[in-house]
């Protein structure tokens, strides 16, 4: 897959990374865990829920949270 791939509303992947994301909000709302929305754009606040929102976008996927760190993103 070229990582350097562009996903747009036109590609079959866009409404599903839609509906993970969206699934991963609602999970984290009823665990009492704010999602990035809830804090101000580029606040610490932010980066920190930011950070742990895509570890769990990472978890739904299957994926490993830790790999994150060695990835060239």
């Amino acid at each position: 897959m070229d990582k350097h791939r562009r996903i747009g509303p036109e590609d079959p992947l866009f409404q599903e990374m839609g509906a993970l994301t969206s699934t991963v909000r609602i999970m984290r709302r009823a665990r009492g865990r704010k999602n990035p929305e809830d804090a101000a754009f580029g606040s610490p606040e932010w980066d920190t829920l930011s950070a742990e929102f895509m570890r769990d976008v990472c978890k739904a996927m299957g994926g490993d949270p830790d790999e994150l760190k060695r990835l060239d993103l």
